[in-house]
């Protein structure tokens, strides 16, 4: 066998390593750390642009949430996704798959947003990843064979290394002092020292197997051995430092820096930006949180949840429309005449009420009003005998329409909804109601709500 050729390295060099997931260095789930210490990397490398590129579009969650699946343990063979798909549900894996969604969702809200600048920066910096990993990969192996003398070795060579006898090897050194232990160290001659530690000669405060070599040139030929007490006493003597929990002080946290934060924005008037604003403080809170816990503490399962919620529903709150406001109104507007009908009217969060009734719509004439509400009710009543032109458009909510004269069970309905809908009817003027009047065009514009358009009673 050559020297510098061990069968570990060749191991190694034949079949690989995987990457896997650190138990000691890590932040969330210890991909950051495996994948740093596979490739030769500050883990830093890894979490610095998945943390940015999760922040601008949310590819880096579903990265990571892929990886966490995917990747083991470096003492297991199964990963989270097995376990998943085996039924076996358990707190790592939700999160990961958790992850993976809100990533998801966070990707799609982004894809429109700055002709999709978010999503080419982010696979830009995957990209630059990887390319730093697969250097770093081989330049550490190049310089491993360099150091050694060694190139790759195939498969013959391995296994006729594996199939040689053993190096013969020195016989070990001494391990320590040896402190002749005899009978007179418990006769009559014995000093009060000698009895109490049982040893001739020796520190006195020395018990039995007190004693250790340290490895290296401090060893029994390059230094004495002796490093003090190493034994079971002294082990129990030292004290085990407490692992201290931060779960429950960073969710109560987080929960105060969402009520503040929602409450220093309520006053804005505007329901999504208070939302966001809380929110966002809370996820911040969490952030700042796993940081700390990287150092000092540690945090389970339940606050990375939570963390993933509290994203998911900053995510729902930045979606939100912006008409709705904090403050409810119910505004009752009832124009006298069709000069005095306003070309827009517009509520933030409320029951909006527009009667119509009391105008007269000369025939060829056509009156226009458009009507805006960002959630609760929009209810608009038309006189009998005009022709009605209704456009709406609703982001979440239903329409409908009622051509019964007060009182009657028969005439024309109509009703729909869903999400993001937008139609034009034409309604006709209702039989009976006289001589034809003009054209009445509405625009209805909800938010989150429902929008009702009537007919009012037909005049004598």
């Amino acid at each position: 066998m050559r020297p510098g050729v061990t069968m570990e390295s060749m191991t190694e060099e034949t079949t690989g390593k995987r990457p896997t997931r650190s138990r000691h260095h890590k932040v969330v789930g210890g991909v950051c750390g495996g994948l740093g210490r596979h490739y030769g990397i500050d883990p830093v490398v890894f979490r610095v642009p998945l943390a940015v590129i999760s922040v601008l579009g949310g590819m880096g969650l579903i990265v990571y949430g892929v990886a966490w699946l995917l990747i083991p343990f470096e003492d297991e063979e199964e990963n989270e996704g097995r376990r998943l798909l085996s039924g076996r549900v358990e707190g790592p894996g939700l999160t990961a798959l958790l992850l993976v969604l809100v990533g998801c969702g966070l990707m799609l809200a982004s894809l429109g947003d700055q002709d999709g600048e978010a999503t080419g920066f982010s696979l830009m910096v995957l990209a630059a990843l990887a390319g730093a990993a697969y250097w770093s990969r081989h330049r550490g192996e190049a310089a491993r064979a360099a150091e050694s003398g060694t190139a790759r070795v195939d498969a013959v060579t391995a296994q006729a290394v594996a199939d040689a006898p053993p190096e013969a090897q020195p016989p070990p050194a001494p391990a320590g002092p040896s402190w002749w232990r005899g009978p007179a160290a418990d006769g009559a001659g014995a000093s009060a020292a000698e009895r109490a530690s049982g040893y001739l000669w020796g520190p006195a405060h020395a018990r039995p197997g007190d004693q250790t070599a340290p490895a290296g040139p401090g060893g029994p030929q390059g230094g004495p051995a002796w490093s003090g007490p190493a034994g079971p006493a002294a082990a129990a003597a030292r004290p085990v430092p407490r692992e201290r929990r931060l779960g429950g002080l960073l969710l109560l946290l987080a929960m105060a820096a969402c009520v503040l934060g929602t409450g220093a924005a309520w006053r804005n008037d505007s329901l999504g930006d208070a939302a966001v604003t809380g929110l966002a403080c809370a996820l911040g809170v969490f952030g700042a949180g796993l940081v700390v816990s990287a150092f000092w503490g540690r945090v389970g399962a339940g606050t990375i949840v939570s963390a993933v919620l509290t994203a998911g529903l900053l995510t729902l709150a930045a979606a939100l429309p912006e008409g709705i406001t904090t403050s409810w109104s119910e505004p009752d507007w009832r124009p006298a005449s069709a000069a005095a009908v306003r070309d827009h009217y517009e509520v933030g969060s409320g029951l909006a009420h527009l009667d119509l009734s009391g105008i007269d719509v000369p025939q060829g004439e056509t009156v226009a009003t458009h009507v805006e509400a960002g959630a609760g009710q929009i209810e608009v009543v038309v006189p009998p005998e005009v022709e009605l032109t209704v456009t709406t458009e609703i982001a979440l909510g239903g329409f409908y329409y009622d051509g019964r004269p007060p009182g009657q069970d028969t005439g024309t309905t109509e009703a729909w909804g869903g999400l993001a809908q937008e139609h034009t009817d034409t309604y006709p003027p209702l039989d009976g109601a006289g001589e034809p009047g003009g054209t009445i065009e509405l625009r209805l514009e909800m938010g989150l709500g429902q929008v009702t358009v009537e007919r009012a009673e037909v005049r004598p």
